[in-house]
Order: structure tokens, then C-alpha cells, then sequence
């Protein structure tokens, strides 16, 4: 019985983790619903998506989603819509697009200012701004401003009006109310929060004109949900249509206009092929709803109402392959077309192969199960179109191209195929919404010939389609001056959410200074960011004293050669020392000259050691301190910075001569091997007069720190005047 139910539980478990993998995969298929726009632009704007190498120029009505990002040159701005918000970027502004989806909306500002009013906000799911020194949440709907600061400037978060928090990068919690604004700044101590009670300032004064045009309030006929809705109002009109009920109409089109003909198409992952239309007002009736030619005049119908309406790349039917090239009898275009879908008409998303995905993208055109069904088995079996009973409604108003303007992305207008309503009406239509390669036959889904643009399948059909192109034709757009693009992620791993932006240094003049009562933040923040740099000083000493080594030696230094000897008759002060020179970022430019002494002090140690064992016993008897006063030396030696105090030590054993001589050579030997070994020989071969010149040079050696240097060194003997080596050299003597 235990192993009947041990197989029961290893089905039951098996078959858990197959569902759990199966709707995994069915999640990672699904595209987000929901994306943002790019709504207005004036100025120099520039663009840059997930896999770009460059920015671009940006274009309006560019869908936004996770990777992308926007820059507006200084002097320029402009306006986004996304999840239930307006944001308005002011000139010299970055702000990349870390995680845009139906779970969240993350966005990140590396430099200048946006301005940001939510209307449709779910407070369920987060909003957040990082910024260089935090992460800003939002908490209500409200009206906020918010600027990333500089190097010199702090990072704010104004609320005219809702509630928000910053968490800076040391974890410290700032919450914000209306009419207050909360400061970031940056200082020796690490990162300090605080809040001023003063009114945030207004909008910039440039927005007024767009504000008096656009109308941001919920609309009446669609839902706030909807990207793009407040431009419908200022550019068309509601009116009611006998077969459609209420419908948009715009106001001002260019003659012999139809719907998806003023524009380009672009690829944007992960939808593949979108329609990215040139008028103001061209979003929400391009990826919502559907359009119907009523009375010799183009309506839109928009969607059922939905909080969520879910956003599709072009809602349009494709014709193409070698079956339209052979209808209009010209082959050596290799033409594609499409046309807008009508009421109750059905998508098939080619990007995706979730049907509950295609089902909610269909719902809110009141399409019935039965018909929806039916689709998507045709769709598999990859059965084109041809009940003739129950034609499209628009294919006779197909917009045709050549393939290589399409996949050039050039403007429509431009490349249009002039064609016969008659004739496009007959042509095959794709079972799914992808545009068909224009050398592949429709019907039985085989290339006729070598096709010269890039072809790919669908995931649905695997229908032969135009794929992405390996080139394209963009402009180019300067970017950032100040901070660089990060890396994108891939879909699915967004390593950017961690990291935050760099500072930037101050562009232009100052920003005004907030006056108000300033409430600082009750807790202190950890200041752990002074340790970082210490270590990064220090490291960087070690090169400057390294080089000296190299330099020759020059002879006319030898004063400050002795100089030394003064602190090493000090036995303690090294320790003190040491602490007073490391701070000072000067010393190591003058260890140059001072170094160089030491390179010399080798000399005279090899001419003295024949004379070392005449004075041997009495003075390292009597001094057992200075091999003591040598090991320290040998621990100082290994950092580069104090190599200065390092010679001192070493020449102080020159009135024992002997133990600390043979004990500091190591060390020196160490540091310069080559150097010492080669200037010694060069002295000791001047046997003949070192006899009678190593004597006066012992009795000159000593005498500087009695009297003879006196007058350029008189302050150092003022401060250590210790006359007990002196004694001793002249007992060597």
C-alpha cells in the first residue's frame, strides 16, 4: 500500500509540475497588454530601444516598453503616456523604461527634470523612479515633479498634490505630502534626507499652450485605460452612426486618406511588425478598436469598455505572395499589403500562440466565441481566406507597397502602389496578422524562388512572413552628453532595476533654492561610503613613490641627505610622522628628490664596512636598541608612501655603523638591487684615496648635526637636539 500511494503521490506531483512548466511557458508567450507612448515631442529628442547600438531620432507615437529609453537635448522637451500617467521631460533629461508590463511601472531618471500627473493610477501595483541617490514610490494620484540633482545639486521630489516616499540608497525612508518637498543631498557623512514645507513650483511655463489643447480628464466613450485617449477630443469629434453607435471621426485628413496610410512600420519586440502613424492623434485608433468606411467616410470604433484594454502592435489584415504579385501583374515589385480591420472582424496575433491571450484581445469587439474558434483552427492549419460569402469589409481599400519599403520602415505615402479596389479584393489574405514574404505562395505556404528579404514563420502558422531586416535605415540623434546608456537586458531579466544612475555635473545655471521650513530626516544615515574612497587613495600613493626608484641619482642633494639623520635619532617619532605625511597628497611629488638620497646613502655603507669591525663590540653592547629601531623600518619599507621616513631610519644606525648598516641593507637591496650594487662598486674603486677619504668623510658626517649644517638646518637641531650620537661617532674615531 505505502508503495501504491509513494506512485500516486510521484503522478500527482509529476503532473503538478507539468502544469506549473506548461503555464510558465504559456506566461512567457503572452506580450504585455499595456505600453507606453511617446506623445509629444518639440525639440531634439532622441530614442533608443532594447537592442539599438546608437540613439536615433524619436518619432511620436512610438510605443515605449521595457529597454527603451528617451533624451531631450537641453533647450527641447517632451511628453510621454503611460499606465494612467502624463510625464513631461524638460530639456537635458534621460529617462530609460526599466520595467514596463501589467505587473509594474518602473522607470529610471539618470539626469534633468520630469514632471509627472497621474490620472488613472492603480495604487495596487508600484510606480517607482529611480533616481542616482533613491527610489522614488508613488502612493496616491497626485501631481509631482521630480529632479535627479547633480553632483553639486540635490535630488527632489516635489507633491503638489497625492503622497509619495523616497528610499535613498542607504535604506533611510522619506515620506512626502502635498505641498512639501523632499531633498537627497550628498556629503561627507554619506546621504542626508530631509523635507522643506514650502509650495513645489509650478510646471514649467512652455506647457501651457499644450494643456489649454489637451484634456487629460477621464473621456466619456473609452476607457482611461486606453494609451492615447486625450488627443481624440482635440483632434476629431464623437458623433452616433445608425449601424455603429458612437463613433470618433477626425476632423482634418489629407485627400484619398485611409486608415494606415500616414505612417511607417517598424519592428518593435516582442510584437514583431507595428504601425507607428504620423498624425498627433494616431495611436489609440491604430491599437485599439477597429475602423469601418460608413457613408464614403472612415469612423473609428472603439473598443467595449475595459478598466485594461489590451494594446495590439496594428490591428490589420495582411494579402501578399506570389498570388498578389501575380494579380497585379508586377512580380518585380515583390508588393505586400494590408488593410484596417472592420467591426466583429477577427485578430490573429502572429507573435503568440496563448489562446486565452487571443481571446482577450478580441473581447472588446464583441466578437462571439463560435467565430473566434473557428479562426483560430484556421489559423493553425494555415487555411487562408476565401469564402467569398463572407468578405472582409475594407480589403478593397488595401494600402500595397514593395517589400523593401516596407521593411525599410519608409513613409507609406510615399511608396504606395497605385491599385485596383477589384483586384486587391480577390488576392489571398494571410490566416494570420503578419505580412506575408511577397516570393512565397499563399496557398501552399512554399517559397517559389530565392527570396531577397529577410523571411521568417510565424509562431501560430509557421507561414513564410517578412522578417526583421539585419539593416535599417534610421536617423541618427545625438545622445547623452553627461551619462551612458546602460546595458539592456533581455527580456524577462532586467538586471538594470538594480543599479542606479551616476551623477551627473550641473548643466546651465543653478536651480533656485527652496525656501521653507526644513524638517530633516529623524534617523542618521550609515556612513559607509567614506570607507570606499580611503582605500582607492591609497592605493593610488603607491605608483607615485614607485617611480622615483627609476630616476638616476643626483649628487647635488646630498644636505638632504642628512636631514634625515635628525629623525632618526628620534627613535619614537616615526610613528608620529607617518600619520602627519600620509594625508598630504603633496609629499609624494617631492619623494622624487627625497627618495633619491637613499639611493646614495648605499655608497659611503660599503666604503665604511672594512672600517665596521674596529668599533664592533663596544657599540652594540651599549646599543641594543638600534637593531630594534631597524625592524620598524623594514615594516614601514613595504608601503611605497613612506619611503621618505624609511631612509631616515636607516641612516640613523650610521654612528653604530655596523649592526643597523648590515640590517637595513636587505630592505635596500629589495627596493633598487641593480642601482645600489653598481654606484657602490663605482666609489669603491677609488681605493687609493677612500683610505684617506672615507676618514674625512666620517669626520664630515658627523659634524653636520653639530655645527656645520647648523645654518640650513638649524630649525630641525632647534627641535631635536640630541647629542649623544655625536659622542659616539668621535669615540669611533
Amino acid at each position: 500500500m505505502r508503495e501504491l500511494f509513494r506512485g500516486a503521490a510521484a503522478i500527482v506531483t509529476g503532473l503538478l509540475a507539468a502544469t506549473i512548466a506548461w503555464s510558465s511557458t504559456m506566461a512567457q508567450a503572452e506580450p504585455p497588454t499595456r505600453v507606453g507612448r511617446l506623445a509629444f515631442i518639440d525639440g531634439a529628442v532622441s530614442f533608443h530601444d532594447g537592442r539599438q547600438a546608437g540613439w536615433n531620432q524619436a518619432v511620436v507615437n512610438t510605443p515605449l516598453t521595457s529597454g527603451d529609453a528617451l533624451w531631450t537635448e537641453p533647450g527641447a522637451h517632451s511628453e510621454i503616456s503611460v499606465a494612467g500617467s502624463r510625464v513631461r521631460l524638460d530639456g537635458a533629461t534621460q529617462l530609460d523604461m526599466l520595467a514596463l508590463d501589467d505587473s509594474q511601472t518602473r522607470l529610471q531618471l539618470s539626469q534633468g527634470r520630469i514632471d509627472l500627473k497621474t490620472f488613472d493610477l492603480d495604487t495596487r501595483q508600484p510606480y517607482q523612479i529611480v533616481t542616482p541617490r533613491g527610489t522614488i514610490s508613488l502612493q496616491q494620484q497626485g501631481d509631482y515633479y521630480v529632479e535627479a540633482g547633480s553632483t553639486e545639486d540635490p535630488t527632489r521630489l516635489g507633491v503638489r498634490s497625492g503622497a509619495a516616499q523616497i528610499e535613498s540608497l542607504n535604506g533611510q525612508v522619506l515620506a512626502v505630502r502635498a505641498g512639501e518637498v523632499g531633498e537627497v543631498l550628498s556629503d561627507s557623512g554619506g546621504l542626508q534626507l530631509r523635507t522643506i514645507k514650502t509650495v513645489p513650483p509650478a510646471p514649467p511655463a512652455y506647457w501651457a499652450n499644450r494643456d489649454r489643447q489637451i484634456v487629460y480628464d477621464p473621456p466619456q466613450y473609452v476607457s482611461a485605460g486606453m494609451i492615447g485617449y486625450e488627443d481624440l477630443n482635440a483632434y476629431g469629434d464623437w458623433i452616433n452612426d445608425g449601424g455603429y453607435g458612437r463613433v470618433w471621426v477626425p476632423r482634418a485628413v489629407p485627400s484619398g486618406w485611409a486608415p494606415y496610410r500616414t505612417g511607417h512600420w517598424a519592428y518593435v519586440e516582442p510584437w514583431g511588425w507595428t504601425w507607428i502613424d504620423e498624425q498627433p492623434w494616431g495611436f489609440a485608433p491604430y491599437h485599439y478598436g477597429r475602423w469601418a468606411n460608413s457613408r464614403g467616410r472612415w469612423v473609428w470604433v472603439p473598443p467595449q469598455r475595459e478598466p485594461r484594454p489590451v494594446y495590439a502592435p496594428a490591428l490589420v489584415a495582411f494579402v501578399g505572395g506570389v498570388e498578389l504579385a501575380a494579380t497585379l501583374a508586377n512580380a518585380g515589385a515583390a508588393p505586400v499589403g494590408w488593410f484596417p480591420l472592420g467591426p466583429r472582424e477577427v485578430y490573429v496575433p502572429p507573435y503568440t500562440t496563448n489562446r486565452d491571450y487571443y481571446r482577450r484581445l478580441n473581447r472588446s469587439a464583441r466578437i462571439d466565441d463560435r467565430i473566434l474558434d473557428d479562426r483560430w483552427r484556421r489559423a493553425q492549419r494555415q487555411e487562408t481566406w476565401t469564402d467569398r460569402r463572407a468578405a472582409w469589409a475594407n480589403q478593397r481599400f488595401a494600402t500595397v507597397v514593395p517589400s523593401t519599403a516596407f521593411i525599410r520602415s519608409e513613409p507609406v505615402s510615399r511608396a504606395t502602389l497605385q491599385v485596383a479596389p477589384e483586384k486587391v479584393a480577390t488576392a489571398p489574405v494571410a490566416p494570420v496578422a503578419a505580412p506575408p514574404a511577397p516570393t512565397a505562395s499563399m496557398v501552399s505556404a512554399k517559397a517559389a524562388q530565392s527570396v531577397d528579404v529577410p523571411v521568417a514563420k510565424t509562431a501560430i502558422a509557421a507561414m513564410p512572413a517578412l522578417a526583421r531586416p539585419t539593416t535599417t535605415e534610421t536617423r541618427s540623434a545625438p545622445g547623452p552628453k553627461t551619462a551612458t546608456v546602460q546595458p539592456p537586458s533581455a527580456p524577462g531579466d532586467d538586471r538594470r532595476r538594480l543599479a542606479n544612475p551616476p551623477l551627473a555635473p550641473r548643466q546651465g545655471a543653478a536651480p533656485p533654492e527652496l525656501k521653507g521650513t526644513v524638517t530633516p530626516a529623524p534617523a542618521q544615515p550609515p556612513r559607509q561610503q567614506q570607507a570606499a574612497p580611503q582605500p582607492q587613495v591609497r592605493g593610488a600613493e603607491p605608483p607615485k613613490p614607485a617611480t622615483p626608484p627609476v630616476v638616476a641619482p643626483r649628487p647635488p642633494e646630498p644636505p638632504k641627505q642628512q636631514a634625515a639623520p635628525q629623525p632618526q635619532a628620534r627613535p619614537e617619532t616615526p610613528r608620529a610622522v607617518a600619520p602627519q605625511q600620509q594625508p598630504r597628497p603633496e609629499p609624494p611629488k617631492q619623494a622624487d628628490k627625497q627618495a633619491e638620497p637613499p639611493r646614495q646613502q648605499p655608497t659611503p655603507q660599503p666604503q665604511a664596512r672594512p672600517e665596521q669591525p674596529r668599533p664592533p663590540a663596544p657599540q652594540q653592547q651599549t646599543r641594543p636598541e638600534p637593531p630594534r629601531q631597524a625592524e620598524p623600518p623594514r615594516q614601514q619599507a613595504a608601503p611605497p608612501p613612506p619611503q621618505q621616513q624609511a631612509p631616515q631610519r636607516q641612516a640613523a644606525p650610521q654612528p653604530p655603523q655596523q649592526a643597523p648598516q648590515r640590517q637595513a641593507e636587505p630592505p635596500r637591496q629589495q627596493a633598487a638591487p641593480p642601482p645600489p650594487q653598481q654606484q657602490a662598486p663605482q666609489r669603491q674603486a677609488e681605493p687609493p684615496r677612500p683610505q684617506v677619504a672615507p676618514q674625512p668623510q666620517r669626520q664630515a658626517a658627523p659634524p653636520p648635526p653639530q655645527h656645520q649644517p647648523a645654518p640650513p638646518k638649524a630649525q630641525e637641531q632647534a627641535q631635536s637636539p640630541r647629542p649623544a650620537p655625536q659622542p659616539r661617532g668621535d669615540d669611533k674615531r
